[in-house]
């Protein structure tokens, strides 16, 4: 039986059942957002860091072109070259250089399933292609970032997105109640969905929305909430760094 389960905080995951799995990182606003827009655009790789300390200290090893970025609150760390917002990230700033990014909540999810079989980062604008890439597993699990050790709802509908396509389109079945309950909230979301800026009202409702509003950041939420547009997927290729790259 392939199935799909849903942790929706990184704290609440089975460690021992990580081993045979792929686990999907869902940090919609914005860690996971972002990944996708450097790697759409052309970075060489993302190294993924819990720490700001351990960011410093590799991007210092790093023999070429990189950029030091992330967030802490949700602004930019100080020192740093960028921050967290996709808009920082075009073509022209990122092509051909390795991001090092440390965030509040996404690179410490990525940390919390380093023991998984197969790792990668999910978010609105990556949907169908790591939509795709889930239903060669047999196991899979989305974990949801949150935003400060609590649940966020932007990540659990993106979760129920994911979980709702692996079911219906994929063979994939679930007796997950928090699978559930995201497939729940992501179909209250589906009608108006396609509209970015519709979209980008729903996540506005959210723990991790509200926060970006209140530090001046609610533009992101259109920029988070256009489906499909970057069709790749950020998938772990080393640990110890963490390196992300695209499929």
């Amino acid at each position: 039986m392939k199935s799909v389960s849903v942790a929706l905080l990184p704290s609440l995951i089975q460690r021992e059942s990580l081993a045979d799995c792929t686990a999907v990182v869902i940090d919609v606003l914005r860690a996971t957002s972002v990944i996708a827009t450097a790697l759409g655009n052309g970075a060489a790789g993302v190294i993924a860091c819990e720490s700001i300390d351990q960011a410093q200290r590799q991007a210092a090893d790093l023999p070429g072109a990189y950029k030091l970025c992330g967030e802490r609150g949700g602004l930019p760390i100080d020192g740093f070259d960028l921050g967290n917002s996709p808009a920082e990230y075009p073509r022209e700033v990122i092509a051909d250089k390795t991001v090092v990014m440390t965030t509040t909540n996404g690179t410490r999810a990525l940390a919390a399933v380093d023991t998984a079989a197969d790792v990668l980062t999910a978010s609105f604008l990556n949907l169908s292609a790591a939509s795709d890439y889930c239903a060669q597993s047999a196991d899979v699990l989305l974990v949801c970032a949150g935003t400060d050790g609590q649940i966020s709802g932007e990540d659990v509908l993106l979760a129920g997105a994911i979980a709702k396509r692996l079911i219906g389109g994929h063979g994939f079945e679930t007796t997950d109640d928090s699978a559930l309950l995201a497939i729940a909230a992501w179909e209250a979301a589906e009608p108006v969905a396609a509209d970015p800026a519709r979209l980008a009202e729903f996540l506005a409702l959210s723990k991790g929305g509200r926060n970006l509003q209140r530090i001046g950041f609610a533009d992101d939420l259109q920029r988070v909430a256009r489906i499909d547009s970057v069709p790749l997927v950020p998938r772990r290729e080393s640990r110890n760094p963490l390196w992300l790259r695209c499929q």
